[in-house]
């Protein structure tokens, strides 16, 4: 619980985060800190992917409904706002070694800037410690922020005047990852997840606490071909459950199957399809509330194409397509994706 004399939501909300920060921070410190004996190693990934959306608000969770990115994301009332967003990315990483195997630890930072939208620019923010336990096991360790996020106009209800007001998400996730190789053509992960949603103060209630589990399988069929099939559940507890002077409740369960296929088509260029299916169930039991009894369904499909032009330059073109449907019509949605873009290491 937060201190009686914090009174901005804001300043409390790292006290209130402390406990899992800390578990996490103090995980990652030992296994950063562990005796080494290889000299570290430093590199570096530049990219940028410039994206055409026929969507606005739902841009951002669609491009995140990836295991590895945070498929639980919250949007906006969906829009026929359409865009350019243009997405540059950097990511630096230290390889090393210890007592316990090699390990890599990686600072990743991207930005999200809409030409004619800019209200929605944003920025993400990664550190990720991955260290091997022994040939064919791992434990990755992520902490991702996504800090002041625009989601769009929505009523909010704790004046009781049924005002539009912008809604503002802060969101920050702890993931962890146990993967392990069984042979040469199976590999099964044990993936994790807790986080905190953090909303401006006219949907302070919205503010959720979630966490999630699932198992992940990956499976080589040819060494051209790679086929992985994934689930996980979550749930998502809101701080205005039960509230009946809002009737706001956004707690959720949540159902995720993911699957992919990875074709080498020739040695440079390869293919990734994939598809995600999501169904959000809302748990509210308040009668005046818009959640009650509501459910929403989302299908994904992605394809992208990569072609490695040197060993340390990489081109991509992807299109993407989410369809999403909801016993609240007016949360029907569906949104096309086209993407360029390119990498280099160095």
């Amino acid at each position: 619980m937060c201190g009686p004399s914090v009174t901005h939501k804001w300043a409390c909300m790292p006290r209130c985060s402390f406990p899992p920060i800390l578990l996490f921070s103090f995980g990652l410190l030992v296994l950063v800190w562990f005796p080494r004996s290889v000299k570290a190693e430093w590199s570096a990934i530049a990219g940028s992917k410039v994206s055409y959306t026929d969507n606005v608000t739902n841009f951002s969770a669609a491009r995140r409904l990836e295991f590895s990115e945070d498929p639980s994301q919250p949007s906006g009332l969906p829009s026929r706002l359409s865009d350019v967003v243009w997405d540059p990315s950097l990511e630096v990483t230290r390889a090393s070694s210890s007592t316990l195997g090699p390990n890599e630890l990686s600072i990743h930072a991207q930005g999200f800037l809409y030409t004619n939208n800019p209200i929605y620019n944003h920025g993400d923010y990664r550190l990720q410690f991955k260290q091997g336990l022994s040939p064919n096991t791992s434990l990755l360790l992520r902490y991702r922020n996504v800090p002041n996020q625009f989601l769009g106009p929505d009523i909010e209800r704790r004046t009781g005047n049924n005002l539009i007001q912008e809604v503002r998400l802060s969101s920050q996730t702890w993931r962890t990852e146990l993967e392990h190789r069984v042979n040469e053509s199976w590999t099964l992960a044990l993936l994790g997840r807790y986080g905190l949603r953090s909303y401006n103060d006219a949907f302070a209630e919205r503010d959720t606490k979630f966490w999630a589990l699932g198992p992940q399988v990956g499976y080589i069929i040819t060494p051209r071909i790679a086929v992985s099939l994934g689930y996980l559940y979550e749930q998502g507890l809101a701080d205005g459950r039960g509230n009946t002077q809002f009737n706001d409740d956004v707690s959720y369960r949540l159902h995720d199957v993911s699957a992919g296929m990875d074709l080498t088509l020739i040695e440079s260029l390869s293919l990734h399809l994939g598809y995600i299916y999501r169904r959000k169930d809302f748990t509210s039991e308040l009668l005046g509330d818009t959640h009650l009894n509501r459910h929403d369904d989302i299908h994904q499909g992605t394809a992208e194409f990569r072609y490695r032009l040197t060993a340390a330059t990489s081109l991509l073109a992807s299109v993407q397509r989410t369809q999403g449907s909801s016993t609240v019509v007016t949360r029907d949605f569906h949104d096309m994706i086209y993407s360029l873009g390119g990498s280099y290491r160095f």
